[in-house]
């Protein structure tokens, strides 16, 4: 009897793959590749386990007693978040097209389009909006008009919230769309400094940190409070302009599962041709002891 290879599930090589590209691809590379979203994974395929802990403070040291006695001084719950985004994508791509396009029209290539500008920008752009959210949620939001005369005074107020509330400033990344990021580098009370020398210089007036929170460039339509997510992600009538977001990366965790990523050969099912399909797990959560690790200005 011959042997007929059955389709091979790509799904491990192709997460290793994505990991490795969301510094380049994403503009939140940072969150969906950070600590948390590597270490809290779905306990049983859609649901994560965010555990929460208190502990008891100290105490003065008795030296001149011991009664032996000892008490747990710590409570450990845990909370079930179930991912919400389970999507997927196929296509079919006829032997005739890899060969009438020179190879241009080949699995590979329509995946890495599909990559670069539909499946990341839909996950930033939902990545975005639920960060949003989570400062509404937990009224760490403002919604004043961003000028070149308050801009800094506002940025301060947001990292005095975070600082106040043990947020590591080192940690934290500033989100912003290209209107913001114009108004902060005319705001009020930046200094530059500019060397004049002998021939042409070139001049840099990019603000990559400020107060040692990294700044980070996001396309407008990608910080959106609110999207349709019917077929790719559209902004929804009622969606507001986030401005600004401020983040602790270890205040969330965004984790994303592949389930199943596989190509089949031609065959006659498939009349011939090559079928592509893949589906997937994501989602942002917050994590509920941290929810001053963000802040955000939204119109």
């Amino acid at each position: 009897m011959p042997f007929t290879p059955s389709a091979i599930n790509y799904a491990q090589q192709y997460a290793r793959e994505l990991a490795n590209a969301y510094p380049y691809l994403s503009y939140f590379g940072d969150i969906w590749a950070s600590e948390n979203s590597r270490r809290f994974r779905p306990v049983n395929a859609q649901t994560v386990m965010i555990p929460s802990m208190e502990v008891g403070g100290a105490h003065a040291v008795n030296r001149d007693a011991m009664n032996g006695q000892f008490t747990r001084k710590f409570n450990l719950t845990w909370e079930p978040k179930v991912m919400s985004m389970y999507r997927e994508w196929d296509t079919i791509l006829d032997e005739m097209d890899i060969v009438e396009t020179n190879e241009v029209a080949t699995i590979a290539n329509i995946t890495r389009t599909f990559n670069e500008f539909q499946k990341i920008p839909e996950m930033d752009a939902y990545m975005a909006s639920k960060l949003g959210a989570f400062a509404t949620a937990a009224t760490t939001v403002d919604s004043t008009a961003l000028t070149a005369a308050n801009i800094l005074s506002k940025w301060d107020d947001y990292l005095e919230a975070m600082t106040n509330a043990r947020v590591n400033r080192d940690r934290v990344i500033c989100y912003v769309t290209p209107a913001t990021y114009k108004v902060l580098k005319q705001a009020a009370g930046i200094t530059r400094f500019i060397e004049v020398a002998n021939g042409i210089q070139a001049v840099d007036r990019n603000i990559a940190k400020l107060d040692g929170v990294v700044i980070k460039e996001v396309p407008s339509d990608l910080m959106q409070s609110a999207y349709s997510f019917a077929d790719g992600f559209v902004a929804t009538a009622a969606a507001k302009q986030i401005n600004m977001i401020m983040v602790d990366p270890l205040a969330v965790i965004a984790p994303v599962v592949y389930e199943v990523s596989m190509i089949s050969a031609p065959s006659a099912a498939t009349k011939g041709k090559n079928v592509y399909y893949e589906s997937y797990y994501y989602d942002v959560f917050q994590l509920n002891q941290r929810t001053a690790g963000i802040q955000a200005n939204i119109a």
